[in-house]
This record gives C-alpha cells, sequence and structure tokens, in this order.
C-alpha cells in the first residue's frame, strides 16, 4: 500500500510538471516519494515496480499530445523505455544508501538520472526532448545556470532537491544539508544574473496564418504561394510601420518550385527593402526537396538557411542543411527541431548570436513543450529568441529565459504578436567549454558504481 500511494504521488506530479500543464515546482519534489521509499525498508521489486509506474503515468501526456501524428509503438517505447531508466536510477540510488555513506547517497541519484539524460541525447533523433530540465523554464532564476554549464544542469538541481528532501524525510539531515545550500546558491546566481543590463531593445513580430497555410501547401502553385507571399508582406509592412524591425515567419508558411521561387517571393522582399526590416520566413522548395528560411535584409539583400536537424519519417526527402544559419548583425535563423539540439546551437552561438529568428511547425497541444526548449538554448548561450509556428505557439523570450509575449496559433486567421526584444550578451561560458557538467555526472555515475561493486553490504 505504501509504494502504490508513493507511485500515486509521484505520478501525478510529473504529469502535471512536464506536459501541457507547466506546473513546474511539483517537477521539484515528484522524485521524492519514490526516493523516500527506496531509502527504507521495501523490498527492490516493489521500488522498481512503483518507479516504472509512476513515471510511465506521468508521461500519459505524450499519448494526449502526439497520439494523433505518434505509432502507437512509438509512444509505448517512448514511454516505457524513459520510465524503466528512471526505475533502474532509483534503485541504483537505493544501493548507494545501503551500501555508500549518505553522502555518496545525496549525489547518486542526481548524477545517474542526469547522466542517463545526457546518454539518450547523444544517440536520440530526438536529442534532449523529454529532459527534466525543460520543466523549469517557467522559472527563471531556476535555469540561469544553464548559461554556466548547460540544460542538464537545471536536471540536476531539481533532482538534488528531491533527494534532499527524501533523505531528510529518512532522518539524513547531514547528508541532505550540503545540497540544500547547493540549491540555494544555484537560485542566488539564477536571481542575480536575471538582475544584469539588458541590451538594445529590437521591436520583433511574429506572424501566422494557419489557414492560408493549408491552401497554400495542398498543390504547388505560383498564384497560391505568391498570394500568400503578398499576404504575409502586407502584415509584415503593418507591423514595420508600428515599428517592427524583424519579423518571423513560420516554418514551410510557403512553397515554391526554384524556376519561379524569386517571383513569388518578391513581395517580402520589396517590403524589406522599402520598410527597413529584416523578415524570416519558413519556405519549402522542391526539385530537390529542401525546408528552408529565406531571410530578406533592408539592403535587398537574402540569405538561404536548410534546416539541419528533420523530423524521422515526415521529412525524410529533406536533405539537411550544411551549416548556421547567420545573417550578420549578431542575428541568426535555426528551424524547429534544430533548437532542440544544444551541441548546434552552442556551436552557431561562437559565431556572436545574439538575437534568433526561428520558424517552427507544432502538433497543435505541444506548442509551449517544444517552444521552451527554444528558450532553453537561448539561456545557455546568451541569444533572446523570436519564434514564430504553426499549430503551435509564437513566443518572444530574452537571453534570461524571460518569456516577453506568448500567443497561440491554434486559432484562424492572422495571428500577429509583437514584442521589444533585448538582444542579448552573446556567448556565455557554456557556449565556451560546452557539456562538461553532463560528462562530470557521466564520471561520477561510472565510479559511484565501480565503488558499489566493491563494498559489501552495509551490516544491520
Amino acid at each position: 500500500m505504501t509504494a502504490l500511494l508513493c507511485a500515486m504521488l509521484s505520478g501525478v506530479m510529473f504529469y502535471f510538471s512536464q506536459g501541457v500543464d507547466d506546473v513546474w515546482w511539483l517537477a521539484w519534489f515528484a522524485p521524492v516519494p519514490l526516493l523516500w521509499l527506496a531509502y527504507g525498508p521495501a523490498k527492490r521489486w516493489q521500488v522498481f515496480a512503483a518507479a516504472l509506474a509512476a513515471n510511465a503515468c506521468g508521461q500519459i501526456y505524450v499519448a494526449t499530445t502526439y497520439g494523433e501524428v505518434m505509432p502507437v509503438a512509438a509512444m509505448v517505447v517512448m514511454v516505457f523505455g524513459w520510465a524503466a531508466l528512471f526505475a533502474a536510477a532509483i534503485l541504483f540510488a537505493q544501493a548507494i544508501w545501503q551500501k555508500l555513506p549518505p553522502t555518496a547517497t545525496l549525489l547518486a541519484f542526481p548524477a545517474v538520472w542526469t547522466a542517463i539524460e545526457y546518454g539518450i541525447s547523444l544517440i536520440s533523433p530526438h536529442a534532449t526532448w523529454g529532459a527534466l530540465g525543460y520543466s523549469q523554464v517557467s522559472f527563471p532564476a531556476a535555469i540561469q545556470i544553464a548559461s554556466l554549464v548547460g540544460l542538464y544542469a537545471v536536471t540536476f538541481t531539481v533532482c538534488l532537491l528531491a533527494n534532499a528532501m527524501a533523505l531528510i524525510g529518512r532522518g539524513a539531515w547531514k547528508a541532505a544539508l550540503p545540497g540544500l545550500a547547493a540549491i540555494a546558491l544555484v537560485l542566488v546566481f539564477g536571481w542575480a544574473r536575471l538582475g544584469q543590463p539588458q541590451g538594445e531593445l529590437i521591436h520583433a513580430a511574429m506572424l501566422s496564418d494557419r489557414d492560408g497555410w493549408l491552401k497554400t501547401v495542398k498543390k504547388l502553385d505560383f498564384g497560391a504561394s505568391h498570394k500568400m507571399a503578398e499576404q504575409y508582406a502586407q502584415a509584415a509592412r503593418q507591423e514595420a510601420e508600428k515599428g517592427a524591425r524583424f519579423i518571423v515567419i513560420p516554418e514551410g508558411a510557403l512553397v515554391a518550385d526554384p524556376a519561379w521561387r524569386d517571383r513569388a517571393l518578391a513581395p517580402l522582399a520589396q517590403v524589406a527593402r522599402e520598410s527597413n526590416v529584416t523578415i524570416v520566413a519558413g519556405l519549402v522548395t522542391v526539385k530537390p526537396w529542401r525546408n528552408t528560411a529565406f531571410s530578406f535584409l533592408p539592403d535587398g539583400s537574402h540569405h538561404i538557411y536548410d534546416k539541419r536537424h528533420l523530423l524521422p519519417p515526415a521529412e525524410d526527402r529533406f536533405k539537411p542543411g550544411p551549416g548556421p544559419g547567420l545573417i550578420g548583425g549578431e542575428r541568426a535563423v535555426a528551424i524547429c527541431k534544430d533548437m532542440d539540439f544544444p551541441s548546434t546551437l552552442r556551436s552557431d552561438a561562437q559565431a556572436g548570436i545574439r538575437l534568433m529568428a526561428v520558424p517552427a511547425n507544432d502538433f497543435d497541444k505541444d506548442g509551449w513543450i517544444h517552444a521552451r526548449m527554444g528558450v532553453m538554448r537561448g539561456v545557455e548561450n546568451g541569444f533572446a529568441v523570436v519564434r514564430s509556428a504553426f499549430l503551435g505557439v509564437e513566443a518572444a523570450s530574452d537571453a534570461q529565459g524571460r518569456v516577453l509575449a506568448r500567443a497561440s496559433t491554434v486559432q484562424p486567421g492572422m495571428v500577429r504578436l509583437s514584442a521589444n526584444v533585448p538582444l542579448g550578451p552573446g556567448p556565455t561560458l557554456y557556449t565556451r567549454i560546452g557539456d562538461v557538467f553532463a560528462w562530470a555526472c557521466v564520471v561520477l555515475s561510472l565510479v559511484l558504481g565501480a565503488a558499489l561493486l566493491k563494498r559489501p553490504p552495509a551490516q544491520a
């Protein structure tokens, strides 16, 4: 009965903190009942079953969010694969508690779960999707640590608090106190970084017309594409008259054949020149198939960027792009799923990016789940993010991860959103040193595992 209750409590907290409900503070406590169970007299199979059930139930949002677009088999593997790994991490922490000093237990669960998440990101086609650290994007003070050592420091911090609380629940106060002190330092740093001066303000606008997109993509037609470009051009001109100097239009908003591409996009190029505005628009071209972003600059030039990380199997026909989408003036572009890959964006950011345009395309219900991944990349690398997505959310965030404006694009007609976006400071410590912290967690987990194998069971 105790194991069942712990599983239910943790499952509910995982569900509401990681899914579309975005109750971020529950993530700090979601593992506590399971860790408390593990540090008590419960048998290993009970602990494993409770942790497996809790984590799997917590990911029911995967089915409710992606059920219409993801095969059932893929969802089952994703949900129960993650849950099995999480349960294994809890058992690892239990073994450390039983055989090694309490101080080792404090670090065991945060280190091994961080190492597991990082390992998955290196081999998964979806990279960092599902990482616990993303649950904290709505709590900016907690994610500033990512500017030093990346996303996985956020995951570690959340797990560290849960572990400390579980140890306190089992009377191991002395072991837990250093963890609480470390968390306090992380939050103090976060609040201090949030108080830093902002950069120059850029008035940005996001445009998204779902109805027009659905009509345009049904057939490859110059007239339809040109008409859609004119509609976006008209909206862009109106936003420019209100002061906008940086406008982003979603991924795949327009479709073109290379033979008449430039003529179809001419209205956008004209507005960029006449209104002194940069316009970044998503475009699908055929012969060959390419998922691109066209950036029209005020001087009449343009840059073409090809998406580098494609969504399988829907985008298998596209060819990945060769490199970063730098457009000058410390600005750049990345497309949708590109933002799920920290190493890609970290490499781009070394060029000194301070503002990132992100044309995107979501799946109706997952808008914020996906958008917050882009927000995290901005914190990691010191750039603001202006993201416009079909079937999701338009959002602008600063380099500290504060969301400046946000609107749902799951609605008819042209959705417009604007915000004064401060330029970010540019490359951070994380941009320079990369995933040192994540690798440290991998090494620490291996060291603890080796010590576990050598140490005889603790005497009763």
